[in-house]
């Protein structure tokens, strides 16, 4: 009887029942697509910022800054398995590990920085999240734009440092910065060149923000240094590291107010049509109270209908805001993250939603019922 009384009301006001739903598989709907764009270009942003570089470069503590940066004869060396011990230190909020030992060097009548680098891999790299910096295979040599010019050079000639000779794999595009005038080399090649084996002079890294702020971050990963690695210092390249951290603050505060106006927009669509069928329903009200059908009964009617329409609304809008996710977002991406798609792992939450958002919209509704005086229900007009 319960369910033939639902299933009546929803036939008998067809177009009411096709509106609710309509405003809450919306409602659900842009909410997906939101998620989803909004995942995914904050993923594309990021990895964006990553292309940019390491943020974050790694030093002893007694080391001073400049002279890594300006590559002076002051640099102190360190055992170059400190990377792959960090590494291997999950709780660190780095990561992209690479071990560098640079000198100023002259070939030619070119000044250039001879940079010895390898990439120190993890098991979680992934082919979206592999490692920033790529290894120099042996007996290669990797120049940057800078270099190449000064050294006439280019792919697939050579180059030759302290009498031995190196093939050039590739010319690195102009960056603008110090970079340019590197001539990169695997690194264990760097370190016999210089007699210096197993010795570095910085590590660079990549400092990954976990639902905080730049600033949370830095005190959290200098107080992990700090208990893990004595005896280090760890420098942020702000610029970068604070473009990732806007871009995303950025996205969530988008998705956050544009996601609450148009739950706005929908619960006052739902409550507003929800007094229309209350007001409707006086007389039909009035007959089941007369026949002793308490509120409680009546009150779960309406409720029921609103949750199963909830229901329906939150399958068919989610997987509708995923498709429309993949069609719209993944061809206008500035770089493609994971293949985009129906991820059934959000489909609970989006039902929790549909679910809060028809409770929520039908308590005015019930209200206004409750507080009928059924004397007044029977009156006729």
């Amino acid at each position: 009887m319960f369910l033939r009384l639902i299933l009546n009301q929803m036939r008998h006001k067809w177009g009411v029942t096709l509106l609710l739903v309509l405003a809450m598989t919306a409602l659900v709907t842009l909410y997906v697509y939101l998620v989803n764009s909004a995942g995914f270009s904050n993923r594309s942003m990021e990895l964006i910022m990553k292309n940019m570089g390491h943020n974050l470069i790694i030093l002893p503590e007694a080391a001073d800054p400049g002279d890594f940066h300006l590559c002076t004869e002051r640099q102190i060396p360190f055992p170059d398995e400190v990377a792959a011990r960090m590494a291997d230190r999950q709780e660190l909020a780095s990561k992209y590990y690479a071990s560098v030992l640079q000198t100023r060097e002259k070939i030619g009548d070119a000044q250039v920085v001879l940079t010895g680098i390898a990439p120190v891999h993890r098991g979680d790299e992934t082919a979206e999240k592999a490692h920033l910096v790529a290894d120099v295979p042996a007996g290669h040599a990797r120049l940057g734009a800078g270099a190449a010019r000064l050294l006439r050079a280019a792919p697939g000639g050579e180059v030759t440092v302290r009498g031995k000779v190196f093939r050039i794999e590739k010319v690195l595009p102009v960056l603008g910065e110090l970079d340019d005038s590197r001539v990169y080399i695997p690194l264990g090649e760097c370190q016999e060149l210089l007699g210096m084996p197993g010795k570095i002079n910085a590590i660079l890294s990549f400092l990954c923000l976990h639902g905080t702020t730049q600033e949370g971050m830095d005190r959290y990963q200098q107080e992990k240094m700090g208990r893990l690695f004595p005896g280090y210092q760890a420098i942020s390249k702000l610029r970068i590291a604070q473009g990732r951290s806007l871009a995303r603050v950025t996205t969530s505060r988008y998705l956050y107010c544009l996601l609450a106006l148009v739950t706005c927009i929908t619960v006052i669509v739902i409550t507003v049509t929800g007094l229309q069928e209350v007001a409707e329903r006086r007389q039909e009200t009035g007959i089941l109270l007369a026949m002793g059908t308490g509120y409680p009964y009546i009150v779960g009617l309406y409720v029921l209908k609103m949750l199963v329409l909830a229901g329906v609304a939150a399958l068919v809008g989610f997987v509708g805001g995923s498709l429309l996710a993949k069609a719209l977002l993944a061809p206008v991406l500035a770089v493609n993250t994971q293949a985009m798609g129906v991820v059934w792992a959000q489909f609970p939450g989006v039902l929790g939603l549909a679910v809060l958002v028809a409770v929520a919209a039908t308590a005015l509704p019930m209200l206004k019922l409750v507080r009928t005086d059924p004397n007044l229900v029977l009156t006729e007009e």
